[in-house]
């Protein structure tokens, strides 16, 4: 029998500040809240956009509900991000289809997470900035464009907070080696 066993050990956890979402709620609040931005629901410590019938109704007859403004609303208001996607090389016909492939991920992202948005898209040397409020919707976003259009999508994730960057170029285009 081997007396010298390996333990596990925790000493390279401590003193380890990880920044957490300062727009999420410390603790779960009483009661239903219904965002008044987007329409989302908060109940039982979930945000949904599709709550039971039984908390619509509710809703509706504002039966014990507070209005306030999710935490993804409060992060439109103050543009405060914690993902963006990189997106050159696209010339100027390309951009729409690539905004359009933008707003149906989110849109898919949303149903499963109403807290991921993209906060912005603007214009930026050839190419553009998405802004959005998860560091999961940017990577999702950039898995969704390589799929979509191929090119390099690149991920740099930051080590003690909540921050990813990702990065997407276009392909050049192939040229052929005929003689």
């Amino acid at each position: 029998m081997n007396s010298s066993k390996k333990r596990y050990t925790t000493s390279y956890k401590k003193n380890v500040a990880v920044k957490r979402d300062v727009y999420l709620f410390r603790r779960s609040p009483k009661g239903i809240l219904s965002c008044r931005g987007c329409g989302s629901i908060y109940y039982r410590r979930r945000w949904t956009l599709e709550p039971t019938a039984e908390i619509r109704k509710r809703v509706e007859l504002r039966d014990g509900v507070s209005l306030t403004y999710c935490p993804a609303c409060q992060k439109m208001r103050d543009h405060y991000w914690l993902g963006v996607v990189q997106i050159s090389g696209i010339g100027a016909g390309e951009k729409r289809e690539v905004i359009r492939l933008m707003k149906n991920e989110e849109t898919r992202a949303r149903e499963k997470n109403p807290l991921e948005r993209i906060v912005r898209i603007s214009d930026e040397d050839g190419g553009l900035r998405v802004e959005t409020t998860t560091e999961k919707l940017a990577q999702r976003l950039g898995r969704r464009l390589g799929k979509a259009r191929g090119g390099k999508v690149t991920y740099k994730w930051s080590h003690r907070n909540k921050f990813a960057r990702v990065l997407w170029e276009k392909s050049p285009p192939k040229t052929s080696a005929g003689g």
